[in-house]
């Protein structure tokens, strides 16, 4: 099941002149979604070491950018997250911007690899 990560406008500042959401904004947001989801689900920190992304569809100045996470994998320190960002349109529907899986190692205080636990569920 999906869970709403980030919701986030798009600012000139996250453009092109032309007003197309920069692919970096798009990714970085995501990647964001991702740590924040890892957070929730194993009580620790993590960091992002592998994604794979297709964009589908442009962002736009001026409209929202919902990020959403599911669970994909969990094997002892790898977690692996379906990550999908959708542009909010008027009518209150979504269109995908961007999917695609992203990896993350859970570490410890230390910056050492720890094992996420078991069967976690969001």
């Amino acid at each position: 099941m999906e869970k709403l990560l980030i919701r986030n406008i798009c600012q000139p500042r996250n453009s092109n002149p032309y007003g197309t959401g920069h692919g970096g904004w798009v990714i970085t947001q995501m990647a964001q979604g991702g740590i924040y989801m890892t957070q929730l689900i194993s009580k620790g920190n993590a960091v992002l070491v592998e994604s794979n992304i297709k964009y589908k569809n442009p962002m736009h100045v001026g409209k929202f950018l919902n990020v959403y996470g599911s669970i994909k994998e969990i094997k002892q320190s790898k977690m692996i997250l379906k990550i999908t960002a959708k542009r909010s349109e008027m009518d209150q529907k979504e269109v995908v911007v961007a999917s695609g899986e992203f990896s993350f190692i859970a570490i410890n205080d230390k910056n050492k690899t720890r094992k996420f636990k078991p069967n976690l569920k969001l």
